[in-house]
């Protein structure tokens, strides 16, 4: 037997696997989370500490001033992460809603994570709904583990959104098992956490009951938990405007198709057909296959048309995995390359998207006391295709979910009884999907880390002073670091749509005189991003005083770019808005020469 067998069996996982996987995820648990779930903890605190009636009125007053926004989600996931912490309140360590340690976050990452090995646990128990078969079920487990999205979401950015994945899968779970009840309980506890299930519910609901009168019980039961939250947060004006009127909900109707004046939301649209043909497919013939690709569709298709965020992408796994293994045995290696390229195109998707929030913003450089400023990010590396980037490889990442759907159509009717599975593309879609992420990221520490130039960082970006429209200027004050300016970094909106004019950057001295300009297309820059301007060092004096002015001598409202800024000063307060000193700085990175 050859020593990469013995190493990395066909047939199974090896100790080598559990080796070397369990070290990657235990860097990535301590080395990254997105600072989402820090807030979510300190907010949650205000169940030890308060009334839990005023829970909400608590959290806007405590975590809603400064940089952190109020609780935006229902109390549901604040509960369960509060009880989770309730023993370091009996032993003194959490004193006070006032402060909240990032060293906890590791202790929320640890309970996500026993959610998640759970959540696989009933991912076995839906495999041997379908086949009564450890080993098959045992590989398909390991599939949705795997999952590189699933792996991102979970230990890199680390959220919680996998509360409600593992009670979205225990009620399909519990649908196959031909309980509606009790699958109708489980999914109205799942929506107390984010509402993606409830396109997941009602489809499944709907094919396996047709009796109107169960129906309405069915819904009753679901409805219950919403209710309870309902009746005992209304009073509340933050709970009202925080979690009622949370502006991401409305993303749902982002994607629209006018009609003679009206609107036609394509979600709703698609959603009402999905119903429609659920409750008309018989659920007595082949109904555990239908039930699955039915779970897939409901899954997948809310995020083909609002803008989602890279935590929630995980809902989609479960279904993805389960699908993928139905499938027949020459198809599944198919599938498993689909998810390495989809990995990719996520990934670029993300880190143009989210810049500053998830890419090696997530480092924590703390944890490991390194020194470490990011002074470029990882979105350096994926902007290809200039302004266009972002939306080139969420195009791609489109189209695999699309694909999702007609590829796997089939397994419907496909019996699949080989139960002698390579477990060799499981593990290079675990190692490729993982590192995918982790060799840009590290790339980029290590071009940072090395970096021996001087920096002015201003990276806050709270607001923005309107559109920059032809009668308008952006200026911002600095003082020369060194002798050579060399690179200019602008943090960008375009209002996400088309702008087809150009901006004109400047440099200038003291006295107003130009020192060089530089020119580029609205349409190409990015919508929500960093626009590096690099050049020729230019001779400076240091530690005297220069001026960036920013104007578009041809845009118009509604055809116009913006520069962000700053709410206060976090430099020199030295923002000018069309000849007004502002106290704020906008959104810059400067680079000097080390001279």
């Amino acid at each position: 037997m050859k020593i990469t067998e013995r190493l990395f069996p066909t047939c199974q996982l090896g100790k080598t696997d559990y080796f070397i996987g369990g070290l990657l995820l235990l860097f990535c648990y301590f080395a990254f989370f997105q600072s989402d779930i820090y807030v979510t903890g300190w907010n949650s605190l205000n169940y030890l500490f308060g009334n839990p009636l005023e829970f909400y009125d608590n959290c806007k007053k405590i975590q809603g001033h400064g940089d952190f926004a109020p609780a935006n989600y229902p109390p549901t996931l604040f509960v369960i992460f509060a009880i989770w912490l309730y023993l370091f309140k009996i032993f003194g360590l959490i004193k006070s809603p006032f402060y909240f340690s990032p060293y906890l976050v590791y202790w929320l990452k640890f309970l996500t994570s026993l959610v998640y090995i759970a959540t696989g646990l009933i991912f076995y128990q839906v495999t041997q709904i379908y086949q009564q078969d450890k080993k098959w079920g045992v590989y398909a487990t390991w599939l949705w583990l795997t999952s590189p999205i699933a792996i991102f979401s979970q230990f890199i950015i680390s959220q919680y959104d996998i509360f409600y994945v593992f009670l979205t899968l225990f009620g399909f779970l519990f649908f196959l098992k031909k309980r509606a009840y009790l699958a109708s309980i489980i999914f109205g506890l799942s929506i107390t956490f984010k509402y993606f299930p409830f396109f997941v519910f009602i489809p499944l609901l709907l094919f396996f009951e047709k009796k109107i009168t169960k129906l309405i019980v069915c819904g009753l039961m679901f409805s219950i938990p919403t209710l309870i939250i309902q009746a005992l947060y209304i009073h509340s004006p933050a709970y009202v405007s925080g979690v009622l009127g949370f502006p991401v909900v409305a993303r749902v109707f982002s994607a629209e198709l006018l009609y003679n004046g009206p609107k036609i939301y394509y979600i709703f649209a698609i959603f009402s057909i999905l119903i429609g043909i659920s409750y008309y497919l018989d659920s007595s013939y082949n109904y555990k296959k239908i039930a699955g690709f039915i779970f897939l569709f409901s899954s997948i298709f809310p995020f083909l048309f609002m803008l989602w965020h890279p935590q929630w992408l995980i809902f989609i796994t479960p279904a993805i995995a389960l699908t993928t293994v139905l499938s027949s045995k020459a198809k599944i290696s198919k599938f498993l390359f689909f998810d390495l390229c989809a990995m990719f195109f996520f990934i670029g998707f993300t880190v143009l998207s989210f810049q500053d929030n998830v890419d090696l913003e997530m480092f924590q450089a703390k944890f490991f006391h390194i020194p470490f400023v990011q002074f470029q990010n990882i979105s350096t590396l994926f902007n290809v295709f200039q302004g266009f980037s972002p939306n080139v490889y969420l195009s791609f990442f489109w189209g695999y979910l699309i694909l999702q759907f007609i590829l796997k159509f089939k397994f419907i009717y496909n019996n699949n009884t080989d139960s002698s599975y390579s477990y060799d593309m499981v593990r290079q879609r675990y190692y490729i999907g993982i590192f995918i992420f982790l060799i840009p990221a590290i790339f980029m520490f290590i071009i940072n880390f090395n970096n021996k130039d001087f920096y002015i960082l201003s990276t806050d970006k709270e607001k923005t002073f309107g559109e920059l429209t032809a009668s308008r200027s952006f200026e911002q004050e600095f003082i020369a670091k060194s002798a050579k300016l060399k690179q200019i970094d602008l943090f960008l909106s375009g209002f996400s749509r088309k702008n087809n004019n150009f901006i004109q950057l400047e440099v200038l001295n003291s006295d107003r005189k130009k020192l060089v300009i530089f020119k580029r297309q609205e349409r190409l820059l990015p919508n929500n991003g960093w626009e590096s301007f690099k050049f020729t060092p230019i001779k400076l004096k240091k530690g005297k005083l220069y001026f960036l002015r920013l104007t578009s001598p041809k845009s118009y409202n509604g055809n116009a770019i913006t520069w962000l800024a700053s709410e206060k000063p976090t430099y020199i307060s030295g923002a000018i808005v069309d000849g007004v000193q502002q106290k704020a700085d906008f959104t810059f990175k400067l680079r000097f020469e080390n001279i």
